[in-house]
This record gives C-alpha cells, structure tokens and sequence, in this order.
C-alpha cells in the first residue's frame, strides 16, 4: 500500500512488518497506548500507538483495524483510516511498522482496554513530556504533532 511518509530509514529488505493505528477524541489529543513493563514486552513502560504484527495473508490495512478492535474494543469498519507514516521498529531487526491514522474521533468510554497497562488521550505538550518509543516521537516531531 501506498501514501505512507517515510520517516528516517526504512528497511529495503523487510523482515517483520506492523501496523498500527493513530487515533484522536474530539478535542484532537491522540489516543496513546501505554506498554506493559513486563519481561518480554517490547518497549516496556513506553507509550505508542495501538497496533502489533501483521498476520500471514493479512493486508497492512486489515492488521491495524484487527489490533486496534483486539486491544481498544473500537470496530473501524469501513472506509475510515489512511496511511499515515512508516518508520524501522527498535524491537524487530529489519522491522517496519506502517501507522494509519483513523479519520473519526474515538471517545474515551468507547475504549475496552485489551492489551497493555493503560492508555490516554494526550494533547501536544503531554506528547513532547511523556517517555514514547523513540522513532514513534520522530514521526510525531516530523509531522508537526510535537
């Protein structure tokens, strides 16, 4: 798929890919998933995206609606993301993970937490204070989130 920014190096040899979903409220914060802080975990104790492993026979587009609904208990059906961006994970050696962002606002009560220690909804200060994964805040930073 197509129209994803390119932010730093990209892999040309894909070993591992990932997607995930960048959402907001209707204030504009973005919805942030907080990592477990467990042994394991990738980026333990780190805020992200909400998002994971793209399936065998799945597209780009059917993970990350598959992993927002599996660890936000929010539907996307439809026609309602975009690409957004795509940058080398830190976890996945030769590793992308292609970021989509949902085009509709996403209510806190809505959310049924499925996977992670917590989330919330962060506004552009809160994004440049909180500890992100590190190429996470230099997609934010490049598209002028912080």
């Amino acid at each position: 798929m197509s129209g994803f920014r390119d932010i730093g190096v990209v892999p040309e040899t894909v070993i591992w890919r990932g997607a995930g979903m960048l959402a907001h409220d209707e204030q504009g914060r973005v919805l942030m998933h907080l990592r477990d802080d467990l042994p394991g975990v990738a980026a333990p104790g780190l805020w992200s995206c909400f998002g994971g492993e793209v399936e065998p026979g799945e597209t780009l587009e059917q993970a990350a609606k598959r992993e927002f609904l599996e660890e936000t208990g929010v539907d996307v059906s439809g026609d309602v993301i975009r690409p957004l961006c795509r940058f080398a994970t830190i976890a996945h050696g030769g590793g992308v993970l292609h970021v989509f962002q949902l085009e509709r606002p996403v209510a806190a009560q809505d959310i049924r937490l499925g996977e992670g220690a917590g989330f919330a909804f962060l506004n552009r200060d809160q994004l440049a204070r909180f500890p992100l994964i590190a190429n996470l805040r230099q997609a934010f930073s490049d598209l002028g989130f912080i």
